[in-house]
């Protein structure tokens, strides 16, 4: 009896070790496991800020082009003189910078960013934007739309603090002046 207790007792150990070690295993492969949907995560932050920026790139580019450069300064200027075409020169680009910052608040609801740095992007963004009478009429008759969203929640009240004239003098700050003019 003494050995089938030896042998019991032996495989009862080997057991043990075997059992120690699985579990050591399903530690190491959560580990590995973590560390994987961190990269993925920080990889997919990447790609989707990468894309956010690409969006941003293009609508200035695009606002470089001389109908739209034209039509986005009348719509600062003199928006009361904006043809039909012209309006929606403008609000092509004004829809584009929401679906900018709709992909950001997309990053937020997947983790990917903290509603704080929507905010801040938010904020950086607006002025240059919507920091017009035309585009904060138009900001305006888009709201039924996303009431009750984010973008409402966020940049709502972003856009309604905005000077009407933020951008008129951002254009005006921007402009040299002549030696001439200066000594007058």
């Amino acid at each position: 009896m003494g050995w089938e207790m030896t042998a019991e007792m032996k495989l009862d150990r080997i057991n043990r070790w075997l059992t120690l070690a699985a579990n050591i295993g399903v530690v190491i492969g959560l580990l590995i496991l973590i560390i994987e949907l961190r990269q993925n995560a920080s990889l997919t932050r990447g790609a989707m800020e990468a894309e956010k920026n690409d969006r941003l790139a293009a609508i200035e580019l695009s606002l470089a082009s001389p109908a739209a450069a034209a039509a986005w300064t009348k719509s600062i200027r003199a928006p009361e003189d904006m043809t039909d075409a012209e309006i929606k020169i403008v609000e092509s680009h004004l829809v584009a910078i929401m679906l900018q910052w709709d992909n950001m608040f997309q990053m937020e609801a997947a983790g990917l960013a903290s509603r704080a740095r929507v905010t801040r992007h938010i904020k950086n963004v607006a002025p240059y934007y919507f920091g017009s009478a035309f585009a904060k009429r138009w900001w305006r008759n888009q709201m039924d739309g996303w009431d009750g969203t984010p973008m409402m929640d966020v940049a709502g009240p972003i856009v309604e603090a905005l000077d009407d004239d933020f951008m008129s003098e951002t254009l005006d700050d921007n402009r040299l002046t002549s030696a001439a003019e200066e000594t007058e």
